[in-house]
């Protein structure tokens, strides 16, 4: 399955949104019917399949903390409790709309759309972006 760039953004930016702790300080888990529905009001349809292989590869970068519920032949459901520090360190690089299209337009020229390649590219363009925000 291709990780999709955009999913993976989508995902953290609708993650961000959520209070994963109330006033108790109880965990408000997001599942995947949570997810799709957070996804679904920021206008962002994305199949089951590819919101949960997202959701499992965001592990694997340790952009989120998630238990992923299997049973012998399938992912049943995810419990997400939150972003973790680099997670929220690469959505702060990738959050801008304008960094992002050059993220995105570099990625596709390129064909490389790995999280570690996207990290590497907001890098790049990190100082130009920071010249440009300079009185």
């Amino acid at each position: 399955m291709i990780l999709d760039i955009s999913c993976v953004r989508d995902i953290l930016i609708c993650l961000e949104t959520h209070p994963f702790l109330n006033e108790e300080l109880e965990y408000q888990y997001v599942d995947l019917p949570d997810l799709e529905q957070l996804l679904s009001s920021r206008n962002n349809d994305y199949p089951r399949s590819q919101i949960t292989y997202t959701v499992s590869k965001l592990k694997e970068a340790n952009f989120i903390h998630v238990s992923i519920i299997k049973t012998e032949t399938c992912i049943a459901n995810f419990l997400i409790s939150s972003i973790t520090f680099e997670g929220h360190q690469f959505l702060d690089t990738i959050r801008p709309d304008s960094v992002w299209e050059k993220i995105r337009a570099i990625c596709e020229k390129t064909g490389l759309k790995s999280i570690a390649t996207i990290m590497d590219i907001a890098d790049i363009l990190l100082p130009d972006t920071l010249k440009k925000a300079l009185p």
